[in-house]
């Protein structure tokens, strides 16, 4: 029973890790890091795709808001069902936390390996603009390695995240974060934090793909209405920071491509609420378009569509 709550809580969306925390299950949360560290990249890869599949297995919950989620999503063609791009994504979460898990034990030669940048010439020119840049992406692919790539092979970056409730699970966390080069501004407080990054001509990582308790706007994703944050809008519209859409892409060979791509090209009507909603909308389309294109490396089973217009929203 222990070993299913694990792998229940392991396919939870933004919490891969979570299940490290309890000791009720410690033994399997040891075993995991174990393989992850102890074994060459293939074959701990190998293994966390295997975790994910486990997962896939005993987290009834997620498997079927994942499946229904897609069906409401996506149309289908060439034999692929909901049910394959589930287990696919859950296998791509398994090799993601096997992947974070290693960071301290993966040199810059090895991040330089395995992860190619199309596109870098577009953060090159935002930062000698001297306003620093927000790079936009969503909990698409691995994207801690995404950030502990461009800090590895391109500039300083300091991700928005929400600080972990359990405060071991926050410094474990942190730990591998720190290992690759880079660490994260509590959402609830990020602010200052935000524009001393951008003043020292840094970039600055948002997830804007999920809905949470944050300020937003409805736009449509999927052709659905989704409460979206619309901070990525109000920094840059603040600050003149560059906005640019950014995903890591997961290969076959579990190799991994980074595209950059152009900047936003923000619409500024002198209605603040409309220029929110308008360039929400903008880079939600983007986001959408490599969630249709690559439907296995995003979490569908986060409630997405949870909230709906006429809700009452709490900020």
């Amino acid at each position: 029973m222990n070993y299913q709550r694990a792998m229940r809580i392991l396919a939870q969306p933004g919490n891969m890790s979570r299940f490290l925390k309890d000791s009720s299950y410690g033994f399997t949360a040891k075993l995991v890091c174990a393989f992850a560290v102890m074994f060459p990249r293939k074959i701990a890869l190998s293994f966390g795709a295997l975790l994910g599949s486990v997962a896939y297995r005993f987290a009834s919950e997620q498997r079927v808001l994942a499946e229904k989620n897609i069906n409401l999503s996506l149309e289908f063609k060439d034999g692929t069902s909901a049910k394959r791009i589930v287990r696919r994504c859950f296998r791509n979460l398994g090799k993601n936390l096997i992947e974070f898990i290693r960071f301290p034990h993966t040199s810059s030669e090895n991040n330089r390996e395995i992860v190619t940048f199309e596109g870098k010439t577009h953060i090159d020119d935002a930062l000698a603009e001297g306003k620093g840049a927000i790079i936009l992406t969503g909990h698409f692919g691995n994207w801690e390695l995404l950030a502990a790539s461009l800090v590895e092979q391109v500039a300083p970056l300091t991700p928005i995240a929400r600080r972990l409730r359990s405060q071991r699970l926050d410094a474990l966390v942190s730990g591998w974060r720190r290992a690759a080069g880079y660490s994260t501004i509590d959402r609830d407080s990020a602010a200052r934090d935000i524009l001393r990054c951008l003043n020292r001509n840094e970039l600055i990582g948002v997830l804007a793909d999920v809905d949470t308790s944050v300020d937003g706007v409805f736009v449509d994703f999927m052709g659905r209405p989704a409460h979206t944050p619309y901070s990525p809008v109000a920094i840059a519209l603040k600050t003149g920071a560059t906005v640019l859409p950014t995903f890591i892409i997961r290969q076959p060979d579990d190799s991994h491509r980074v595209v950059v791509e152009p900047p936003l090209n923000l619409k500024r009507t002198g209605d603040r609420d409309k220029d929110f909603l308008i360039n929400t909308q903008m880079f939600t389309e983007i986001i959408e378009s490599y969630v249709r294109r690559y439907p296995e490396q995003w979490i569908w089973m986060h409630e997405r569509w949870k909230k709906q217009p006429g809700d009452v929203i709490d900020s």
